[in-house]
């Protein structure tokens, strides 16, 4: 079941949860969960917060929040962290101490969910009593089973510890359990927890015993030759230990280590309990990092979000008709945040010219993003201020040659529009794809001399390349990520296939619709390796002309 859907929810509930199922609708403003009065599905208890969780429909998806309830929100019994939706599916459970909600897609009951009825003949309930005699086997099973959904539901690693050696010494009747991690290279033995509590100081850790659980196998220490090796508890009193390895995807990542004082312990005889009890903490330890790694990643990709959203501001609309130029253009970023520039600015000095840019700066991710942000300000500022395009590409290059990382730079074409005299005067900084689209359909090459990209070299100077646009023709400008696209048997793109795609073509919606479905067809699925940006740029008076 795919999570992007716009199909309404129902919360239905669980066990003796005191509410009715609740229908929520895609469209709606959501459902609040609370003891307030006034929360969509209101639930009474000291336990439920007044707003205590959220469930909505945001980005195309059905998620769920906690909203810094007191005693929290779990979903399917991991712990959510506050304020960060996570995303549900069909037979997830909701639960808010002590009530559970199943969380459903659609208007149809899951096929799992089956109907109930009290049966005729059955007069009373009664509790079966536990047996009065259990022998060590069933004591320990008990304990481990009463033991697992503690140690698989601590929410951090001391929390884990301190269960998991509460559990190690109630069930081996030893007197002391630790988790530890240990340092091969100093042989430093770091605790992580112990119980009991006081115990962590009473004695020292055998780091032979501890070295040689390094190995991945359970090992013991006993009154005999390795005994005496072990260096570090010699004179201590100890009459045996244990050292269980605690492993995350066959590595050792900590020990699970037992030892008794006093009385002698067949540790052959408590060697599985302990094992289970480690093989538990190793599945706890493991969902622990994959929730940490799950948060991070939520945390990353909400950031590039933010910053994808301030980029499109900074990018102004898709389209639109401005000082007598009119464009269509659309961008599509290759890792949420795009390192492309694209930008119309409009002189407030003079409604005579209109500057077109597009450029593309080196690398994927947050830091090309954030340097595209930089040169979108630095540009727009020194166009703002009245400086000639190629003055300001000049000083654009610089900006970015003192400022950028090594070996950052950006690619850059730079069109300066003077509808009344159809004029258009050219800057092009290692960019290179940009062509004239005629009234008639076809794509005219631009020959014009090019410069080295933007932030490359100090003090570049950038030569002036004048065209001039007949009645229809469009001006089209695209990223290399157009170009340079690869299919699946490795052919490139090209910009002769995008001449060819553009045949025909009578408008700019049309130039942007062609070439974007053109590159979807000849990726075939693959995914963009370079961010995507294509624009269509024309004289505002030639729109009636082209229809």
């Amino acid at each position: 079941m795919t999570t992007g859907t716009s199909e309404n929810c129902r919360l239905v509930p669980m066990g003796e949860c005191p509410m009715k199922p609740f229908e929520v609708h895609s469209a709606g403003k959501g459902c609040i969960i609370g003891r307030s009065v006034g929360a969509s599905v209101h639930l009474e208890h000291p336990s439920i917060s007044r707003q205590h969780a959220a469930v909505q429909f945001q980005n195309g998806r059905w998620t769920v929040t906690d909203l810094g309830s007191r005693h929290g929100t779990l979903l399917n019994g991991v712990a959510l962290t506050a304020r960060h939706p996570m995303p549900l599916r069909t037979g997830d459970r909701i639960s808010l101490s002590p009530w559970t909600i199943r969380f459903e897609m659609g208007s149809a009951v899951a096929e799992t969910v089956m109907g109930s009825a009290d049966e005729a003949g059955f007069n009373s309930v009664q509790i079966v009593p536990e047996s009065r005699v259990k022998n060590e086997a069933q004591r320990q099973l008990d304990l481990l089973i009463n033991a697992s959904v503690a140690i698989c539901s601590a929410p951090t690693e001391p929390e884990l510890a301190l269960v998991l050696t509460r559990a190690c010494v109630e069930g081996t009747r030893c007197e002391r359990a630790l988790l530890v991690r240990f340092s091969a290279g100093d042989g430093r033995v770091e605790v992580v927890g112990c119980w009991p509590a006081n115990a962590m100081k009473s004695r020292p850790v055998s780091r032979t015993l501890v070295r040689a659980a390094a190995q991945g196998k359970p090992v013991r220490l006993t009154e005999d030759s390795s005994f005496l090796s072990a260096q570090s508890i010699v004179g201590t009193g100890v009459n045996g230990a244990l050292c269980i390895p605690i492993m995350i995807d066959e590595q050792v990542t900590s020990f699970l280590y037992i030892d008794q004082l006093d009385l002698k312990k067949e540790f052959e005889e408590i060697s599985a309990f302990s094992q289970a009890l480690g093989r538990l903490a190793g599945f706890a330890l493991m969902k622990m990092q994959r929730a940490d790694l799950e948060s991070r990643q939520r945390d990353l990709l909400e950031e590039l979000a933010s910053a994808r959203r301030v980029q499109e501001k900074m990018m102004g609309s898709s389209d639109g008709a401005v000082h007598g130029v009119h464009w269509r253009m659309v961008s599509i970023p290759g890792q949420v945040v795009a390192g492309d520039i694209f930008g119309i600015h409009t002189s407030k000095t003079s409604s005579e010219r209109v500057a077109v840019f597009l450029g593309d700066v080196s690398g994927k991710g947050l830091g090309p993003g954030l340097l595209m942000a930089a040169i979108t300000a630095h540009l727009e500022a020194q166009l703002s201020g009245g400086v000639d395009a190629r003055k300001a590409i000049f000083d654009l290059s610089n900006f970015v040659n003192a400022r950028a990382a090594a070996g950052q730079f950006a690619t850059f074409a730079l069109a300066e529009f003077y509808p009344k005299s159809r004029r258009v005067d050219l800057f092009d900084a290692g960019h290179g794809y940009f062509m004239v689209l005629q009234s008639n359909g076809k794509a005219k090459p631009i020959e014009i001399d090019g410069g080295v990209p933007i932030g490359v070299v100090e003090d570049f100077e950038y030569v002036r390349n004048a065209i001039t646009l007949e009645a229809g023709d469009r001006l089209i400008i695209f990223s290399d990520g157009v170009a340079e696209q690869h299919n699946r048997e490795g052919v490139m793109l090209g910009s002769e296939r995008v001449a060819a795609a553009l045949i025909g073509s009578r408008s700019c919606a049309e130039d942007v619709s062609r070439l974007e479905g053109m590159l979807k067809k000849f990726a075939d699925g693959l995914a963009y390796t370079d961010d995507v940006t294509i624009a269509s740029v024309m004289i505002a008076s030639d729109l009636a002309a082209t229809g």
